[in-house]
C-alpha cells in the first residue's frame, strides 16, 4: 500500500533524512528452512551497508511499497497425512541447499505472482532479494539438474497505470519469454491499462506455445468478446507431463474497468473444466487471482484441480501448502522476492494420500545461492534506455504543490542559512543523484556493472528535489533533468521543509514570523512521518531515526 500524502513539510524532511544514509541496509530474516513431506521454505539473511544510497524502486522498482516485513497472520495450513513439520535454523552465510533431500521429479513447476512492479532490486540495500535476474538463475540451476521445468505466473505484474508501468510490463513479459513461462494469469493491475493498451500488449495464441507465455483468463471478457486478448485455458506438455491450466479473477480482486466484463468464476469454470479434461491432462492447474477464502471455496466446489496458486497471501510466506481434498493450494509471496517450486512425483501417490505426488518449496531469491543473469541485465538496461528515450520524468503530467510555492534549490537557501547549508553539503543527501549513477560503495569495490537510473522516475523521486516520493509524481517546479534543473540535484532542504519561494517572499516583506512558520518542521513530525516517505521498508528497512538524525541535524538559526 502507498502511504497517504502528508503535509508539505513532511514530504521534504523525509527526503532529507533519506539521503543521509542514502539507504543501504536490509532486514531479511536469518536463513530458516521449514520442511515437511510436501514443504520446504528457504530464506536468507541480509547485512547492513551504511554507505549505500537508497533508490526508490526495489526490483526494478522500488516504488515506495513496503517490503521486507513479514505479516504474522500466515494462512492456516491443513496438513496432509504423514506430514512431518520441523524447523531448522541455518547459520548466517550458509543458507540451506536448494531442494535438499529432493529426488529428481518428473517435472518441476516454478510458480510466481503478485510482482506489483518489482522488476529488479534498486540497489539501495545490500543483499536485496528477488528480481528477474536471480529468478532466471533459479531456472538455470534447475535445468543443470536435468529436471524438466516449466513456469506459470498468477499475474499482478505491475502496480500503476502509467506509461512507465507499460514499459515495465513489456520488460517483465520479455524476461518471462526467456525463462519459457507456459502461461500468465491476469490481475486487476493489468486490466487497468484499459482494453486498447491491453490488446496492444497481449498475444493470446503465440506461435511458439512452449516458449512464449499465453495470457489466461477464464472469467474476463475484453470488449465482450470471449477469446479477445487472452485464452480461457491452455494445454501444455513438458517432460512427458501434460498440463491443463486456467486462470480466474475473484470478486475480491476485480475492479470496475471500462470495456472489461467480469463473470462469476463458479459459473464459467464448469465449461472450461470440461474442455480441459477432454485433453486428458496429467495435471489440472488453477491460477486464482482471489483472496484465500475465495480460492479455497473454488477448490471445494471444483475438486478437478490438482494445483491451485492463490493470491491474497502474505508478502513472505512460510511455504506450507494447504490441501483441500486432492487439491494443493499454495501462495508464493509478493514483489518477486520469492518463487515457489512444485516437484511432481506421480509414482509416489497412494490412493489414501494423493498429496505425496507433490513436494513444494518457497525459495527466497538471495544473492548467496543465486547469481545475476547477463541476459536479464540486458533487459534491465534496455528498460532504462527506453525511460531515457521517452523522457518520462519531463513528460509525465506534474502536479501543483499544495502550498502553491515553487522550489528554489539548496544553494538559494544557503544564502541565508549558511551553517545548515554547509552541513548539508557534507551529507549523503547532497550526493543522492550521483548514487543513481555510481551505485553503492561495496558495488564499486567489487567492480560490478552499474546501470544508471537517472531517467527512472521511481528512483528520481527520492534522489532529487521536488517530487512526491510515495506517489512518484513530480511537482510542477520540481526536478526534470540535470540540464534543465541542475539546482535541484540531490536530496535537498525543500524536500523536508517545502518549496521555498513563498518563504523568500515573506522574508522580503519583513514578515519573519510568518516566514519561519511556513517552513518549520518539528523533530516530532520528522520522526513520526517525514523521513519515512523515502526511508520506507523497501529502501531503508533498518532505518532508525535517532541515529540517522545525528548525521544530518542542523540546529542553527542563521
Amino acid at each position: 500500500m502507498l502511504l497517504k500524502p502528508i503535509s508539505d513539510q513532511h514530504c521534504l524532511l523525509a527526503l532529507l533524512c533519506l539521503l543521509l544514509l542514502a539507504g543501504c541496509e536490509s532486514n531479511t530474516p536469518q536463513p530458516t528452512t521449514k520442511t515437511s513431506d510436501s514443504t520446504v521454505s528457504e530464506n536468507q539473511s541480509e547485512k547492513q551497508s551504511p554507505e549505500s544510497p537508497p533508490p526508490a524502486e526495489q526490483h526494478a522498482n522500488a516504488t515506495p511499497e513496503k517490503s521486507g516485513t513479514t505479516n504474522s497472520e500466515h494462512a492456516t495450513t491443513a496438513k496432509p497425512k504423514a506430514t512431518l513439520n520441523t524447523k531448522t535454523t541455518v547459520s548466517p552465510g550458509k543458507p540451506e541447499p536448494l531442494f535438499k533431500d529432493w529426488p529428481a521429479p518428473k517435472l518441476a513447476i516454478v510458480l510466481t505472482g503478485e510482482r506489483h512492479g518489482y522488476l529488479e532490486p534498486c540497489g539501495c540495500t545490500q543483499n536485496q532479494t528477488g528480481g528477474v535476474s536471480l529468478l532466471a538463475n533459479l531456472f538455470k540451476q534447475i535445468e543443470e539438474r536435468k529436471w524438466p521445468v516449466t513456469a506459470f505466473d498468477l499475474g499482478g505484474l505491475v502496480k500503476r497505470n502509467r506509461r512507465q508501468s507499460q514499459i515495465k510490463y513489456e520488460t517483465i513479459l520479455t524476461s518471462m519469454k526467456d525463462m519459457k513461462y507456459g502461461g500468465v494469469g491476469l490481475g486487476p493491475e493489468e486490466l487497468r491499462f484499459g482494453a486498447d493498451i491491453f490488446l496492444q500488449l497481449h498475444n493470446p495464441e503465440p506461435t511458439s506455445p512452449n516458449t512464449t507465455p499465453t495470457f489466461l483468463a477464464a472469467n474476463i471478457l475484453i470488449l465482450d468478446t470471449p477469446d479477445l486478448g487472452k485464452s480461457h485455458f491452455k494445454i501444455i506438455e513438458v517432460g512427458g507431463v501434460k498440463m491443463a491450466v486456467t486462470s480466474i479473477i475473484g470478486k475480491s480482486h476485480m475492479e470496475k474497468v471500462p470495456d472489461i466484463t467480469w463473470q462469476e468464476p463458479a459459473k464459467v469454470l464448469p465449461d472450461v473444466i470440461k474442455k480441459m479434461e477432454a485433453a486428458k491432462p496429467d495435471l489440472m492447474i488453477l491460477l486464482s487471482q482471489s483472496n484465500k477464502d475465495e480460492s479455497k471455496a473454488l477448490a471445494e466446489k471444483f475438486p478437478n484441480f490438482d494445483i491451485l496458486l492463490t493470491a491474497g497471501g502474505v508478502e513472505d510466506p512460510l511455504g506450507e501448502p494447504e490441501f483441500i481434498g486432492k487439491t494443493m493450494m499454495v501462495d508464493v509471496g509478493h514483489k518477486g522476492k520469492s518463487a515457489g517450486v512444485v516437484g511432481y512425483y506421480p509414482k509416489q501417490a497412494t490412493k489414501d494420500d494423493p498429496s505425496k505426488r507433490f513436494r513444494f518449496t518457497v525459495i527466497e531469491l538471495d544473492k548467496q545461492r543465486f547469481k545475476d543473469t547477463p541476459r536479464m541485465a540486458e533487459h534491465m538496461q534496455f528498460y532504462q534506455d527506453r525511460l531515457k528515450q521517452e523522457d518520462l520524468a519531463a513528460k509525465e503530467l506534474p502536479i501543483d504543490h499544495p502550498r502553491g510555492a515553487t522550489f528554489v534549490g539548496a544553494e538559494k537557501c544557503g544564502e541565508c542559512h549558511t551553517k545548515a547549508y554547509e552541513k548539508w553539503l557534507t551529507t549523503a543527501h547532497a550526493h543522492a543523484y550521483e548514487s543513481l549513477i555510481n551505485g553503492r560503495k561495496d558495488q564499486i569495490e567489487r567492480g560490478e556493472k552499474i546501470i544508471s537510473r537517472i531517467y527512472d522516475p521511481e528512483c528520481l523521486s527520492c534522489h532529487v528535489t521536488g517530487w512526491h516520493p510515495q506517489e512518484v509524481i513530480r511537482y510542477k517546479s520540481g526536478f526534470v533533468n540535470k540540464q534543465e534543473s541542475p539546482h535541484l540535484l540531490g536530496q535537498q532542504c525543500e524536500n523536508c521543509h517545502g518549496p521555498g519561494s513563498g518563504h523568500i517572499e515573506l522574508v522580503d516583506m519583513d514578515k519573519l514570523d510568518e516566514a519561519k512558520k511556513v517552513m518549520r518542521v518539528t523533530l516530532a513530525e520528522a520522526k513520526k512521518s517525514t523521513c519515512y516517505q523515502c526511508h520506507d521498508l523497501d529502501n531503508s528497512p533498518k532505518f532508525e531515526f535517532d541515529s540517522y538524525w545525528e548525521k544530518i541535524k542542523h540546529p542553527w538559526r542563521d
